[in-house]
């Protein structure tokens, strides 16, 4: 079997780690790169040994006969570089969030189902050890009718790249939401039997990036730009109600005064599990007559790996399902957008989705 040849849009920090993974496989090839940085283009070509070296990722695409195309790109230009990567013929995995709007990535599901392709995103988080674990209980119907779950990832200091693209709604499309939320929400929603959202009501913040000057952190995810905008949350809360009457509650910064931390819940009649990211899962339910807690014992992975290895099945067996398809995606972008609208106008506000 020919091995796969991956193009990456992006050579920033995240293609490095997607390449780090891909680049220990057998099965692919990282046959080129493309960024309009050359300095980031080459750092990473150099280190993964990449032959193809583009400027522009039409280019890229015209030129390189790839497979797949991996889309490590600001938010703003997921839907455009997808829709490149589809038309061209090739599988494309995009990482999170899956665009700026619903109607983006409507287009992009459409794309793929149209040329009988894969469309995966970037939620890695859904390989992780923990995680499968808790979704496992729930497909053998140990938690019963679950009816309600509960989210929340807190940073105290932790905006990323201030002053830079990620706090620039423009090209973001949000903060704090659509950055590290689109993870945690999805996670929820997957663990909950993914019920279709009707109605959310929200609130966002931004008290700490609109004061650059006084904003005091240890580290920071990607390089400041001081003068830089920050017209985007740095904490979002939300209600959001399913079709099915379950609900679910989601809060997330990326600045507050809190301490770090991240926990799922998620309750059904029969059994819940709680579930802390890289910390453990622990499974809440009765048995014989007595509450019990069954704290499983699983085999950590590598989440960015295992997503690849997913991934690359479900290219060579078109039977296989996606773990994270394109429809999946249009789903989870209609609750984020609904989120940010709800906070905008003060008010619940409606999801409407076509089956």
């Amino acid at each position: 079997m020919e091995p796969l040849r991956y193009g990456f849009v992006g050579a920033g920090t995240i293609m490095n780690f997607h390449a780090e993974r891909l680049s220990q496989r057998g099965d692919v090839v990282l046959a080129a790169v493309a960024d309009v940085a050359e300095a980031t283009l080459n750092r990473a070509a150099d280190r993964f040994d990449i032959p193809g070296r583009y400027t522009d990722y039409r280019t890229m695409i015209e030129k390189e006969d790839l497979n797949v195309l991996v889309v490590c790109v600001p938010n703003a230009y997921h839907a455009e570089a997808t829709l490149a990567g589809l038309r061209a013929g090739c599988h494309v995995l995009c990482e999170k969030p899956p665009a700026l709007n619903a109607a983006q990535a409507e287009e992009m599901a459409a794309a793929a189902a149209q040329r009988n392709l894969r469309l995966m995103y970037g939620l890695n988080m859904r390989f992780m050890g923990e995680v499968e674990t808790a979704r496992r209980y729930l497909e053998s119907g140990r938690f019963g009718n679950v009816y309600h779950g509960t989210v929340q990832m807190w940073r105290r200091r932790g905006i990323p790249g201030l002053g830079s693209w990620f706090t620039t709604k423009a090209v973001s499309g949000g903060g704090a939401l659509i950055d590290v939320g689109v993870h945690i929400l999805d996670l929820t929603h997957y663990l909950m039997g993914q019920p279709k959202p009707v109605a959310v009501s929200a609130v966002t913040h931004a008290r700490f990036g609109i004061n650059p000057e006084t904003y005091n952190y240890l580290s920071m995810w990607g390089t400041p730009v001081p003068g830089g905008p920050f017209d985007v949350d740095d904490l979002a809360a939300a209600f959001i109600r399913f079709e099915n009457g379950a609900s679910l509650v989601i809060q997330v910064s990326w600045a507050a005064n809190t301490s770090d931390g991240s926990e799922i819940r998620v309750l059904g009649d029969k059994g819940g599990a709680e579930i802390s990211l890289g910390g453990g899962v622990r499974i809440l339910t009765e048995d014989n007559g007595f509450i019990s807690d069954i704290t499983p014992q699983y085999r950590p992975q590598d989440a960015y790996a295992a997503q690849h290895a997913h991934f690359i099945e479900c290219i060579r067996d078109p039977e296989k399902p996606l773990r994270t398809c394109g429809r999946q995606g249009v789903v989870l972008q209609h609750m984020l957008d609904a989120i940010y609208r709800s906070a905008a106008t003060g008010a619940e506000t409606r999801i409407e989705i076509a089956d």
